[in-house]
């Protein structure tokens, strides 16, 4: 039995800076809109950002001197219309955040779509593969806790008892995650406990 976690982060990663309107360190957060400057057949794309607290707004840089010809025309359309996914799928890219010096404000909330392989309900273990819908800042501490109705304690547990495995208890903590996911394996008994399934 294979089980898929998809997990998808909802809302937009928060970033932490120093307000110059404010003169303290706030949240900054998405406007929903995109600055774009061309020149010469080269763009300067940025997304803006604004302080929660006031309207002090902050641009971060997207592409830089990017020649036209080689943008996505889907990606140039979109950033035109200030679509909301690109808006989101940019707010937790990694390479932009970190090229642009920027310090994360926590890590922000999720969902998880869970398909299932055909095959027998009770094996003994299940294998589970969790994947990200987008790179961003989550714990698989985070995910386990919320799909399998347990504390963070009663996981470090079964971990150390091998009835969850393929992960350490130095991975669980780690934010550092890619797209492509993580296998773990769960005992059937774990996994379904938090369920109220018999089995």
């Amino acid at each position: 039995m294979q089980v898929t976690w998809t997990v998808s982060p909802v809302g937009y990663q928060g970033i932490v800076k120093r307000c110059p309107a404010c003169n303290v360190k706030r949240e900054f957060l998405p406007a929903g809109a995109f600055r774009m400057n061309s020149q010469k057949k080269r763009l300067d794309v940025w997304s803006i950002y604004k302080c929660t607290h006031c309207d002090y707004t902050w641009n971060i840089s997207l592409f830089s001197r990017l020649p036209v010809s080689r943008i996505n025309h889907s990606l140039y359309r979109r950033i035109m219309a200030n679509d909301e996914a690109t808006l989101m799928y940019f707010s937790h890219d990694d390479q932009v955040l970190k090229r642009n010096n920027a310090v994360l404000s926590g890590a922000p909330e999720f969902h998880v779509q869970e398909q299932w392989s055909a095959g027998h309900p009770c094996n003994k273990r299940l294998k589970v593969h969790i994947r990200l819908h987008c790179s961003f800042q989550v714990s698989l501490l985070s995910v386990m806790k919320k799909q399998l109705s347990l504390t963070a304690s009663e996981i470090k547990k079964r971990v150390v008892t091998g009835e969850i495995a393929g992960v350490t208890l130095k991975d669980l903590k780690s934010t550092k995650r890619k797209t492509a996911g993580v296998v773990i394996w769960v005992s059937a008994s774990v996994f379904y406990s938090g369920r109220k399934i018999m089995l």
